[in-house]
């Protein structure tokens, strides 16, 4: 008999991932116990049955989960002769690979299998342990049935003492089941053989290596991890989450799930490398439909006079498409009508509108006047432009600007393409987006401004609870993209009014049209799906090549090389009171402005003196 314990972390009892592995040991094993607390009780005893302990006292982590069920199997005289499989929400799986029978690893001298190791004797922190020793994780582990049997491993886990510390209950679990399994004279194995993996953690650190080896499991860390600790340590999680896709549908979509409903998106679209750079030769010559059927164009065409340069872009679709056009006036109205008959659009291919105002002028035109063509269902996947300008700053920045949106949305027909041939294959991805623009613009790191606590407010209002990135939002700057109408339908369900915007010409930060702009990304990731950043050849050069440069720049100016120790160097500084003075007053300001738009020219000399006071002269 063999008895699956299942430890649901909390706040993780509802989430898909805990579903699915549920059911899938219930076919391994002949029983499953699930451990969760007090305040998961209900939800874990909806997804599991009657088989569920309660945890109570103390920080529920996978190794007091452990604890208590092999304690529960002790003392009512069931652990004797069973073979053990520990597992829990901290992992995704198990894969559909069948791991080994419990009742037959001691036989082989084997009393522990576990689906990955930490080679202790290459961990620099772990001083004194032979170069050769590796423990086992118990993130998926089968315990021998006879080795369960034995006083001795009763007796760990009641002497195991875990205080919450992720590190010192790493050392307490898996060094002291190591030197267990050695006391025992019984060895613990692994999915994969030794030389398959090279690195001190390969959970973490070879996660695309383990999941084409197929590894039973996937670590939850390595979607949490700081994406600083990623890039230092070189780690591939795409190609793993793209095997996962093919390999296993159903685990994917569980553990696409839980990385949009736990990680904020931007560290999500780094670590899992969520950056395109779609080629504008068509892979396909020829294609000219596909599965999302119809494409909706819906086009703020503010200036009429932009007609011609929209046009040009119209003609780079080779899909089906109709065209949703709004404008200001009826003159304008009668211009687009007069420009469209010219080029021989049909009629039933384009339909006009009026906007009623021109607060919230993009944004607006969009979420209120074509709210009924999205929530009628009539189209699945929808592109989204209108007539920028940028009156802000210089019209050679301004015009730039539009390049990076245009030319990264619709660059020519076979980039056209290649992107609808890139949503049609995998069918999570619901915004479209162009990289931050940063060539001209100060954005990195500060796009927030004054709207954060905006978004938040905004996204409770429509039940939607996911993490904000804590600098730069993913969002569609410009507000140009495709989207899945799908993926943004709660932007319009949701009644916005014409009066929730700034009246014109106060188009500030801070109000509603900034907030909607920084709140597509999240609203998208609530759904359910996935942000893609696109770019062309052509663009990724020219922005990679000023964004090395600017980080050379930055990094030449601290102390150290290492990116860890960088982020703390500047971090320290900002603490400096007169820093936080400083970024406080600008917050201030920014939330008076975003009530009383009007008080832009009676606080700027105010906040001219705050600069002159606070800034070093060069940022005055």
């Amino acid at each position: 008999m063999t008895t699956a314990i299942y430890v649901i972390t909390p706040g993780q009892a509802r989430a898909p991932h805990v579903r699915l592995a549920l059911g899938r040991l219930a076919a391994m094993a002949d029983r499953v116990l699930v451990v969760a607390d007090g305040a998961d009780a209900a939800a874990a005893r909806a997804v599991a049955g009657d088989g569920v302990l309660l945890f109570r006292g103390g920080t529920l982590t996978p190794g007091a989960g452990y604890r208590h069920a092999i304690l529960h199997l002790a003392e009512t005289g069931e652990l004797g002769g069973e073979g053990l499989i520990l597992t829990g929400s901290q992992a995704f799986g198990p894969t559909g690979a069948a791991p080994p029978v419990a009742g037959d690893l001691e036989a082989q001298g084997i009393g522990l299998w576990s689906a990955y190791w930490h080679a202790t004797g290459l961990d620099p922190r772990l001083t004194g342990r032979p170069r050769d020793e590796r423990v086992p994780y118990l993130d998926f582990a089968v315990i021998a049935a006879g080795f369960a049997a034995r006083p001795a491993f009763a007796g760990f886990w009641r002497d195991l003492r875990l205080d919450g510390n992720p590190w010192a209950e790493f050392q307490a679990l898996s060094i002291g089941i190591g030197e267990l399994l050695l006391r025992e004279a019984l060895r613990a194995d692994y999915a994969l053989p030794p030389d398959a993996l090279e690195t001190i953690d390969p959970r973490l650190f070879e996660v695309h290596r383990l999941v084409r080896a197929g590894a039973p499991c996937v670590a939850a860390a390595v979607l949490t991890l700081d994406p600083l600790l990623q890039d230092l340590n070189a780690i591939e999680l795409r190609p793993a989450i793209d095997h996962l896709r093919g390999a296993d549908p159903e685990l994917y979509a569980a553990l696409i799930d839980f990385a949009l409903r736990n990680v904020p998106l931007r560290d999500f679209c780094t670590v899992a490398d969520q950056v395109e750079v779609i080629p504008e030769t068509d892979a396909r010559p020829g294609r000219n439909s596909w599965a999302m059927g119809e494409v909706a164009v819906f086009i703020h065409a503010y200036y009429a006079q932009m007609m011609p340069e929209f046009w040009r872009l119209v003609e780079r679709l080779p899909c089906a498409h109709h065209l949703y056009i709004t404008t200001a006036s009826a003159e304008n109205r009668e211009r687009i009508a007069e420009f469209l008959a010219g080029k021989g659009l049909a009629p039933d291919r384009c339909t006009l509108r009026v906007v009623e105002q021109n607060r919230g002028r993009d944004m607006s035109s969009l979420f209120i006047t074509w709210r009924d063509i999205v929530l009628s269902g009539r189209h699945e996947l929808a592109l989204r432009l209108h007539s920028k300008r940028t009156p802000q700053v210089s019209p050679r920045v301004g015009e730039s600007f539009k390049d990076h949106l245009f030319d990264n949305l619709v660059a020519g027909p076979g980039h056209v393409a290649n992107l609808l041939d890139r949503l049609e294959a995998e069918p999570d991805i619901g915004l479209v987006i162009p990289p931050a623009i940063h060539v001209g613009f100060g954005t990195l790191g500060h796009s927030w401004f004054n709207n954060r606590a905006q978004v938040q407010a905004e996204l409770a209002k429509m039940g939607i609870s996911v993490p904000l990135d804590a600098h730069t939002p993913v969002a569609p700057y410009g507000t140009m993209y495709w989207f899945r109408t799908a993926a943004l339908r709660p932007m319009f369900e949701r009644a916005w009014t014409w009066t929730g915007y700034n009246p014109e010409p106060h188009h500030v930060d801070g109000g509603l049209a900034h907030v909607q702009e920084r709140m597509i990304g999240y609203v998208c990731a609530g759904t359910g799906f996935r942000v893609l950043q696109v770019m062309t050849p052509r663009a990724a050069a020219r922005g990679y090549a000023r964004l090395e440069y600017k980080t050379q720049r930055l990094a030449a100016s601290l102390l150290s090389g290492n990116v860890v120790l960088q982020v703390a160097e500047l971090e320290a500084r900002q603490a400096k009171q007169r820093v936080r003075v400083y970024l406080g007053l600008q917050q201030m300001y920014g939330r008076l402005l975003a009530r009383w738009p009007g008080l832009r020219d009676t606080l700027g000399p105010a906040r001219r003196l705050v600069q002159r006071l606070l800034l070093p002269r060069p940022m005055r």
